[in-house]
């Protein structure tokens, strides 16, 4: 499973234009909301989030897989969006990026590297970080916390 963190919301609007973008949210309901980057609570948020502060968000999806492509065909896109923000890691992001190149495609979290869970402790380690996380290589999570490390 691939383990993320979120970007700042700032970093996420800042890419956005309030006045021509008309936006749907695709979220992913696999590792990342065991990360606690995502899933149907973190893709409500950020669509309410976003309405609050004037964006056109039009839409929202959630899919079982964001990286597997024909769970993306489970979806019809308003004709109307021209944004898309993805709520998945950069696999799923560069699968919602191939198939509707017409769109911006924003992402809204970065990879950390490969992990694993133990549901009975409520716990995820990072195995095989990215390079610039090699410094949490065995560190262990919060599941569901969005990169709340263990002290030990």
């Amino acid at each position: 499973m691939m383990m993320t963190k979120s970007l700042d919301y700032k970093d996420i609007t800042s890419k956005l234009d309030k006045k021509n973008d008309v936006i749907t949210i695709i979220g992913c309901n696999d590792c990342i909301r065991i990360g606690g980057a995502g899933g149907p609570v973190k893709l409500k948020e950020l669509a309410m989030k976003l309405k609050a502060d004037g964006y056109n968000v039009k839409e929202g999806f959630l899919l079982p897989i964001a990286c597997m492509e024909p769970y993306l065909f489970t979806i019809t896109l308003s004709h109307e969006v021209n944004t898309a923000i993805v709520l998945s890691c950069s696999a799923g992001w560069s699968n919602v990026k191939r198939n509707y190149p017409h769109l911006k495609v924003i992402q809204t979290v970065e990879d950390l590297g490969l992990m694993t869970g133990d549901a009975d402790r409520g716990t995820l380690k990072l195995n095989m970080p990215y390079k610039k996380y090699n410094a949490l290589k065995s560190c262990e999570f919060v599941m569901g916390s969005d990169g709340q490390k263990i002290e030990k």
